[in-house]
């Protein structure tokens, strides 16, 4: 997928714009909302484009994410659909493993 890119407005106390990335794009908007919370989950900032409210979600649906952790984004995404991010046996999820 060809990269693009935008500037987002400042925060409130900032300086200067951030720089976003679009690096991932379906049709499909419960994979869209699993790949989101993946990204997010790893604490990288989303911003979701397309994605409808409500019970009947439509697509497409366009992330992107700052440009200083797009390259770490596009790792996580492509691993993830590799399947390389599957638990190793007797490996846990953290919230396993406290019990949660």
């Amino acid at each position: 997928m060809a990269r693009t890119s935008v500037d987002a407005s400042p925060r409130p106390g900032d300086d200067g714009s951030v720089k976003l990335v679009r690096v991932y794009e379906t049709v499909d908007p419960v994979r869209g909302l699993l790949v989101r919370g993946l990204l997010e989950a790893e604490g990288i900032d989303v911003l979701a484009k397309g994605e409808g409210a409500g019970p009947y979600r439509m697509g497409p649906v366009i992330l992107f994410v700052p440009d200083e952790v797009s390259d770490r984004a596009e790792e996580l995404i492509a691993a993830s659909e590799e399947g390389a991010l599957a638990l190793e046996p007797g490996e846990e999820l953290a919230g396993e493993a406290s019990g949660n």
